[in-house]
């Protein structure tokens, strides 16, 4: 299986208050406006029309959450770079997205979203730094693969490795195409690894508050 089986909508939160209660482990999806995020929620989760896709960036205005197989969350955050909004409406959700950030960081894996065409961005850079000041683990997508040719694609995906390590991040790239499907395994495969050692985390801590003396 390289999707999730059961995929539903939890609830929008505009407000801390709002959050559902915390789960062992919560996927955390960021990127710019217009990488293709909703594409991709749609495509990992196998629901066409789980997040909402738009021909028009910034659509997502709040954190969206979403229960996975009854036992994590897929967190769905507003994209970040655009400048349809007028910037205190921006400075809400970069707050809103530092409250997420620093209420759950133990319990996140960060998914980056980037545009293979486009490369690393300052913006893009930020949210990583974010991440890492908060021992956050991320893996990091690259999307719209489909839109290059073969040679383009091997280019770009050099290109990004080089900025991603000069800019002093690490990782590997998962490829990923909405419109083929490539990279859907993989990425599958990454989040129930990741969900799999959170779990067996927290069930060491759980362990070692009830140890018997």
């Amino acid at each position: 299986m390289a999707q999730a089986s059961v995929a539903k909508f939890l609830l929008s939160a505009r407000a801390v208050e709002q959050f559902p209660r915390p789960l062992d482990f919560e996927a955390a999806f960021f990127g710019r406006s217009n990488v293709g995020k909703s594409s991709l929620l749609n495509t990992y989760t196998g629901v066409s029309k789980l997040a909402r896709v738009s021909g028009t960036p910034g659509c997502t205005r709040e954190i969206n959450f979403f229960l996975i197989d009854n036992k994590y969350y897929l967190v769905d955050l507003p994209g970040y770079g655009y400048a349809r909004y007028s910037k205190d409406e921006q400075q809400r959700w970069a707050e809103l997205i530092n409250e997420y950030i620093s209420l759950r960081a133990s319990r996140i894996l960060g998914v980056v979203i980037l545009d293979i065409r486009r490369g690393l961005t300052d913006l893009d850079v930020m949210l990583l730094d974010i991440l890492k000041s908060h021992d956050v683990n991320y893996i990091i997508v690259a999307t719209k693969i489909d839109k290059l040719k073969t040679n383009e694609l091997r280019a770009a995906t050099l290109l990004l490795k080089s900025q991603i390590k000069s800019a002093g991040f690490d990782g590997d790239i998962i490829r990923f195409s909405s419109v083929t499907g490539e990279g859907k395994k993989e990425l599958y495969n990454n989040i129930t690894k990741k969900y799999q050692h959170y779990k067996e985390l927290q069930k060491e801590k759980t362990d070692g508050v009830f140890v018997d003396e």
